[in-house]
């Protein structure tokens, strides 16, 4: 092209550009897919900027033994069934010695993260109390929060070994116990109350200097109410048989306490005056038995003394106290002495017995009792529920003809005075002792009443009429006369006349007879507690001395 055609077009174009226009058609720009991948990493760091930043909780640290069960990104924290937090991270503690969780809370948890909120795993558990945690093995295991009630916050926590009895801030009641019995009970044990569930044991350790074991324990609101200065509490193994003087005795419990043991508490006395529960960390004592809780209750009712001259026999805490065949009372202490020396020194026995009583009528009851003992008509001996369990019991007789006072040797006994003219020992109203005869003395003054009976002169008269009358009836079978007849019948006559002539002074309204009658009665129901034991020397003789080994197996006749 020539050089002035070319600076034509050239200015023709410029001219167009100039004007806004182009005679040239241009193609459109087409966007890049390369920057589609840049831009959706900006937004989605943007996003997690935002909630990281916005959008999340507080970051804490839970230190933990063994991360068994723990996994990142899976693991959740959970407080009442409802997520609340995860585990983002799990490494080594510096010393290598535990493991260090790093959880991301969720958004408005901070109130949770109190200086004293707690962290357990919670996975499945064979425990004494019981199985737990099964719904873990689908789900797997997480970590439950229960959180505190302190102030101050934090953000580094450790978990706990064991799932705490008490959570989620439970109201009830925390008391302290300590027991010198060496059966131990284990952390989740339960507490109850007549059967009922009511609490567990929350800690368990040894005293070492004491030699005792401690134990702290929950009990739940609204139960904590039943517990008051009285109360005693014990270790309950389900059931308790127990052999004694008195007999053989069974006792169990719900099921519960059969199969995990535990602790059970009661109140055996009227506690109504007592308002209000205790206070937390109340400490009580537990005791092995119940019947040791029940007589230990006991010295809080209505209390009395029986001076014992001479043994303290098979009495012992717990036998009973009688009165005209009614059990009315308990021994709660046999011998009662402040100082365990005096038993070689002091000239009686005290035993501390309590009269069953309750509020209302124990004033009462004092005041019958006291008003017995002013007249000195009320009386105290060692009894036996039978010939066989001798000496067992206290029994307690009013009889207002014989006075009953006690010996000039017990108001030299350290302790005992008179007050409104009544003896007392440490404070408490004694009731004489009618010393108590030994059974073979019993047995000689009733033999000697037998012998006032003229036996052999009963029996020569009662003879001497049944050999007339025998004579007689001879004499008539073999008669054929009538005339002779009618003379054996007068003498029949006679001799039935002089037959109850004979018996007449030995009638059913004689005092002969009825001291007799009585007499035979007394051996009858000698005889009768007798029996059991003479049965079994005649088969075992050795049992006399060693005791009876086993029951009587009956065997078949032979040849049969």
């Amino acid at each position: 092209m020539n050089t002035p055609q070319k600076n034509i077009v050239t200015n023709a174009v410029a001219q167009e550009v100039a004007s806004g226009t182009t005679a040239l058609e241009r193609k459109p720009t087409k966007f890049s897919l390369i920057w589609v991948v840049p831009l959706i990493a900006l937004m989605l760091t943007g996003l997690l900027i935002w909630n990281s930043t916005f959008n999340n909780g507080p970051v804490i640290h839970i230190t933990l033994p063994s991360a068994e069960g723990i996994e990142e990104g899976k693991t959740l924290i959970k407080t009442r069934s409802v997520t609340v937090g995860v585990v983002n991270d799990v490494v080594l503690s510096p010393d290598y010695r535990n493991i260090v969780l790093t959880v991301q809370m969720d958004k408005n948890t901070e109130d949770l993260l109190r200086a004293d909120t707690r962290f357990w795993v919670v996975k499945p558990r064979i425990e004494s109390a019981g199985i737990s945690g099964l719904d873990t093995l689908l789900s797997g295991s997480y970590i439950q929060l229960s959180m505190g009630t302190s102030d101050a916050y934090a953000s580094d926590f450790v978990a706990l070994d064991e799932p705490p009895i008490r959570q989620n801030n439970e109201e009830g009641l925390m008391i302290s116990l300590y027991a010198n019995d060496s059966r131990k009970l284990s952390n989740g044990d339960i507490v109850s109350f007549r059967g009922f569930n009511v609490g567990a044991i929350t800690e368990t350790r040894l005293d070492i200097a004491n030699q005792q074991i401690h134990y702290r324990a929950f009990i739940r609101e609204p139960y904590d109410k039943l517990v008051n200065l009285n109360t005693k509490f014990w270790i309950s193994s389900g059931f308790e048989f127990d052999i004694t003087t008195s007999g053989a005795s069974l006792r169990t419990e719900s099921i519960d306490n059969l199969v995990v043991g535990g602790i059970t508490f009661d109140n055996f006395i009227d506690n109504s005056e007592i308002k209000g529960s205790v206070p937390d960390n109340t400490t009580f004592r537990l005791f092995t038995r119940r019947d040791d809780a029940r007589v230990s209750a006991l010295e809080g009712s209505l209390l009395y003394v029986v001076m014992l001259e001479d043994s303290i026999h098979n009495i012992r805490p717990g036998s009973i106290v009688v009165y005209r065949g009614v059990k009315v009372g308990e021994v709660v202490k046999a011998p009662w002495f402040e100082d365990g020396s005096q038993v070689f020194s002091s000239k009686a026995l005290p035993v501390l017995i309590a009269i069953d009583s309750n509020k209302v009528n124990k004033e009462e009851i004092s005041s019958i009792l006291d008003g017995y003992l002013k007249t000195s008509s009320l009386c105290a001996r060692v009894g036996s529920a039978n010939l066989v369990l001798n000496n067992n019991q206290i029994d307690l007789t009013v009889d207002p003809n014989n006075k009953c006072i006690a010996s000039r040797d017990i108001f030299k006994i350290k302790g005992t005075k008179t007050v409104n003219g009544m003896l007392t020992y440490n404070s408490y109203n004694v009731i004489p002792l009618i010393p108590m005869q030994s059974l073979s003395a019993q047995l000689d003054a009733f033999m000697a009443k037998m012998n006032e009976f003229d036996v052999a002169g009963l029996s020569t008269e009662l003879q001497n009429s049944l050999r007339a009358f025998s004579a007689a009836m001879n004499s008539f079978t073999s008669s054929n006369n009538a005339v002779e007849r009618t003379q054996v019948i007068s003498k029949l006559a006679d001799a039935f006349e002089n037959f109850n002539n004979s018996v007449k002074g030995y009638g059913p309204e004689t005092e002969l007879y009825k001291t007799l009658h009585q007499n035979l009665k007394n051996i009858e129901q000698i005889l009768q507690d007798l029996s059991p034991a003479i049965s079994e020397v005649g088969q075992s003789p050795k049992s006399i001395i060693f005791g009876s080994q086993e029951d009587p197996i009956p065997r078949s006749p032979k040849g049969k």
